[in-house]
This record gives structure tokens, sequence and C-alpha cells, in this order.
């Protein structure tokens, strides 16, 4: 049995300078459709072709490439949080909170590998 329980999805989040010309290129190249766009988070998220799984776009000035990094969905980050911690993972500072969007941690596995915590905020919107 797992130490916490994650939901059936998975976003894999990656660093680009325009997230609106990245998101045109990966509906024209892959066929992904944009499910939304939230200006104010710099955050855009697209639908693969394979259930569960969505694409995360995150503007930033100077995109680190290569620097993809999974997010599993939770249902109570806090929990799965203090678990996670309580077993001695190490988290990048705090818990990052988009009221009524999402909330996000990221973590590291052994070898330094940057993995993410999400959970959902906008069923309760």
């Amino acid at each position: 049995m797992s130490l916490i329980a994650l939901d059936a999805t998975i976003n894999i989040s990656f660093s680009v300078k325009d997230r609106h010309a990245s998101a045109k290129w990966y509906k024209t190249m892959l066929g992904f459709e944009t499910l939304y766009h939230a200006d104010e988070a710099g955050w855009s998220e697209l639908q693969t072709n394979t259930v569960g799984v969505t694409i995360g776009l995150g503007e930033h000035t100077e995109p680190a490439p290569g620097n993809c990094v999974p997010v599993f969905g939770v249902a109570d980050l806090d929990t799965a949080r203090k678990k996670l911690e309580h077993a001695k993972v190490k988290f990048d500072g705090a818990t990052d909170v988009v009221e009524g969007m999402v909330k996000t941690a990221t973590f590291y596995d052994p070898d330094g590998n940057a993995l993410m915590l999400a959970e959902d905020l906008t069923q309760g919107a």
C-alpha cells in the first residue's frame, strides 16, 4: 500500500515563454485541445488524447527547457504532504495556493527529480 493516495489524473508541466503560442503548437503538432488559459496565474492547460493526462504550460520570462515536472492529483494536499514529510521527503518551500483554482506543492525523489502534488480547488467554486 502506498503512503498517500493519488487520484486518476496526471498533469505534465512545462516551462514556456508564451503559453498561447505553445498551446497553438501543441494543437497543430499533436492535436491537443486547450482546456483553459488562466492569465492571472500564468498557466494554461491542454487535454492530451490520454484520459486523465493533461499538459500544463507555466509561463516564465526565462523558461527552463528539459525541466518537465509530473503533477499528481490528490484529494487533500495538506494531509498528503504531512505524510510525505513525515517520511523525510524533501519539499521545495511552502504550498502554493491560487484561490478557487489549485493548491500545489513541489517535492523531490531521492535523485533530486522534481514532482508535484496538486489539489483541485475549483469544485467548491
